[in-house]
């Protein structure tokens, strides 16, 4: 059985957004870290994804499960996230000279248009939108109202995933592309690393982010396996000469516009398993979503189609933190929120991994542990 020697501080599995980001923090801090990803960084979720800043969206059309304190949790941290945004953009850009297009309010690479979300609710009287409220104000839209939020917004996720592969690299990060971890490594009771094939590698901590693939590796407790699940979902692209200005987002599908001139139509949900396939009924749902969303759509050129899995757990909310597995730590689960949530995951987990710094237990993987035996 082949050995490295070298003993890292932190072997990553996953190179999507989440792995990446972890894996930057945590060098930048003097951590050594390898990361390991199956295939090339950033081509999964990460790369499937609109890129959309929008917590309060989110909570208002989508919600999460749990009780009340969890739900709260969960918005604090993905207004805290978004809210990380700037600096977190800035140091990229500063760092590789790669702009990720963040547009928000206040944000220093911000100058192409105005920032915001124009959220085109079905609520009325809904509580939730006295939420929204808070935070935004009412402003028409084709004739029906909608909540305009100038503090949400978008990154180009591609363009971000890339700006943090080169960061991370800049930093010291070994990566193993094209490198499937096919277990976790002990000696006795002690995990010790990860296996590569039958190469072991040496770290103290292993930290999980393997997005939708994050059950499938020997050796992992039951409360991660039991509890990530893929949850696939189409996109559309769209090219017009009539440029949105804000993006747009109700309940039936979202606009996401470019700085080029793009359009991006987001996204189905579907309980297909790990099949990735773009259909017929499901382009036109949100073709259909979209244009009696933005009339002005109707003729824009279909330019792409795709699809992808997003990490989806029970109750909606991430798994992060230490896990009943000593030295091994999770970061997956993001669902549709894996790119929102970057910036805070990885100040969250290197502040775990560096400073011993406890994770909310509403994000504890141990929450599965105990419903699982309920």
């Amino acid at each position: 059985m082949a050995s490295n020697n070298l003993i890292y501080d932190v072997a990553i599995i996953g190179g999507g957004a989440m792995g990446l980001a972890c894996a930057w923090k945590l060098a930048s801090r003097g951590a050594k870290v390898v990361l390991f990803e199956r295939a090339r960084p950033g081509q999964e979720a990460s790369h499937a994804a609109a890129g959309m800043l929008a917590p309060l969206c989110e909570s208002a059309v989508h919600g999460w499960k749990g009780d009340g304190a969890a739900r709260a949790a969960m918005l604090k941290l993905c207004l805290w996230s978004r809210d990380l945004y700037p600096e977190f953009a800035t140091r990229l850009l500063e760092e590789t000279g790669l702009d990720s297009e963040l547009s928000l309010r206040g944000a220093p690479t911000t100058d192409w248009r105005e920032s915001g979300i124009r959220f085109v609710p079905a609520l009325a009287a809904d509580s939730r939108l006295n939420t929204l409220l808070q935070h935004g104000t009412i402003a028409p839209w084709h004739g029906q109202d909608a909540v305009f939020l100038p503090d949400d917004g978008q990154v180009d996720n591609r363009k971000l995933v890339e700006a943090l592969r080169v960061a991370a690299l800049g930093k010291g990060v070994v990566f193993r592309e094209n490198c499937t971890v096919t277990r976790l490594a002990f000696e006795g009771k002690r995990m010790v690393g990860v296996f590569k094939g039958e190469t072991l590698v040496r770290a103290e901590r292993v930290l999980l982010c393997a997005g939708a693939w994050s059950g499938q590796i020997a050796g992992l407790p039951p409360e991660i396996t039991d509890s990530v699940r893929p949850l696939a979902g189409q996109m559309v692209q769209l090219r017009g000469e009539r440029r949105l200005r804000h993006i747009i987002y109700s309940d039936s599908c979202y606009l996401v516009p470019r700085r080029d001139g793009r359009v991006l139509i987001g996204a189905t949900v579907e309980e297909i398993g790990f099949e990735k396939r773009v259909t017929a009924g499901g382009v036109g749902q949100l073709l259909s979503a979209a244009c009696a969303l933005a009339p002005e759509l109707r003729d824009a050129t279909l330019e792409a189609h795709w699809a992808g899995l997003r990490p989806a757990t029970p109750d909606g909310l991430p798994l992060l933190g230490a896990t009943s597995l000593q030295n091994l730590l999770v970061a997956t689960g993001h669902g549709r929120n894996g790119v929102l949530l970057a910036p805070a995951t990885a100040h969250l987990i290197a502040d775990l991994v560096l400073e011993n710094r406890e994770v909310d237990a509403a994000f504890s993987a141990s929450r599965f542990v105990k419903s699982r035996n309920l």
